[in-house]
């Protein structure tokens, strides 16, 4: 596996005290990007992990094993192997908050597709302080979040899913968080398209609702993703996003084109979003 890790490796590099395991995951996940094709940003400005508390950005400069990721950029499973599940400023979220997080946790047997992509654990759950923005994808920056608990997935593919659990002071925060959800998802496939043009691709994306329930809904974004947040090259991205009192529950996982034929059906969505809600 590659040992170039950067912003592109985001959504399983953030796992904090995940051990050798969640690090061998973080270089599959660079493996893939490494082994595509390369795609040549329009500046050279630092790219920004989607997860830090840094004011989110898309990402803008070099990529590939040439550059070398910020200390900010660094996931906590590589730089930091030794960080705790659960900080003291996690903590201090309170019993209640933790126990309404990890009431929302979903297992590798609930997730959409097992049967195809035989999902493992990486590591338990893993319980932090959020920062001020918590970016999902290139379309959905959530914030106000005053908990945070991530659990991450691995396929057979090596292909990544990852469940967050966001706590908020009360319900309405989080009600307002989902609405921020649902306005980053309906114009995300013109923000796609944008960030493809912009890094000299075709415009291909395509963003559909596959089901909703009351305060949950799920998407389904096909495109040829750009480097940055998202591994690149052709693939599908399923995203689910709930409201259960006072936390936003948001799961995603992917399907790389360069890994396995994509075999899971939007179908299914419906059944996914009846499991996240119960």
């Amino acid at each position: 596996m590659a040992l170039t890790v950067s912003s592109r490796s985001v959504r399983l590099a953030v796992l904090a005290g995940a051990g050798v395991l969640a690090a061998t995951a973080v270089y599959a996940v660079t493996d893939h990007a490494d082994a595509s094709e390369g795609q040549a940003p329009p500046a050279a400005a630092a790219t920004t992990d989607h997860r830090t508390t840094a004011p989110a950005t898309t990402p803008t400069g070099p990529t590939g094993p040439a550059a070398t990721p910020s200390a900010a950029q660094a996931p906590p499973a590589v730089a930091d192997k030794a960080a705790p599940a659960t900080t003291p400023a996690a903590r201090a979220t309170g019993a209640a908050g933790e126990k309404a997080l990890a009431a929302t946790r979903v297992t590798a047997r609930q997730l959409p597709d097992r049967t195809a992509q035989k999902w493992k654990e990486l590591a338990p759950p893993s319980t932090r302080q959020p920062g001020p923005e918590f970016q999902l994808n290139e379309c959905v920056t959530v914030r106000g979040a005053t908990g945070w608990q991530q659990q991450g997935f691995i396929s057979a593919h090596k292909t990544p899913a990852v469940q967050d659990s966001l706590g908020f002071p009360d319900a309405a925060s989080a009600r307002a968080a989902y609405r921020a959800v649902l306005a980053g998802m309906k114009d995300c496939e013109a923000t796609s398209r944008a960030l493809q043009k912009r890094y000299g691709l075709a415009a291909d994306a395509r963003v559909r609702q596959t089901a909703t329930a009351g305060e949950a809904a799920a998407w389904s974004r096909t495109w040829t993703a750009v480097q940055g947040l998202s591994a690149p090259g052709p693939q599908a991205n399923h995203i689910y996003a709930v409201r259960r009192g006072s936390v936003l529950v948001l799961l995603h996982f992917d399907e790389w084109d360069s890994a396995a034929p994509r075999s899971y059906d939007p179908k299914g969505d419906a059944d996914v979003l009846a499991g996240l809600t119960r």
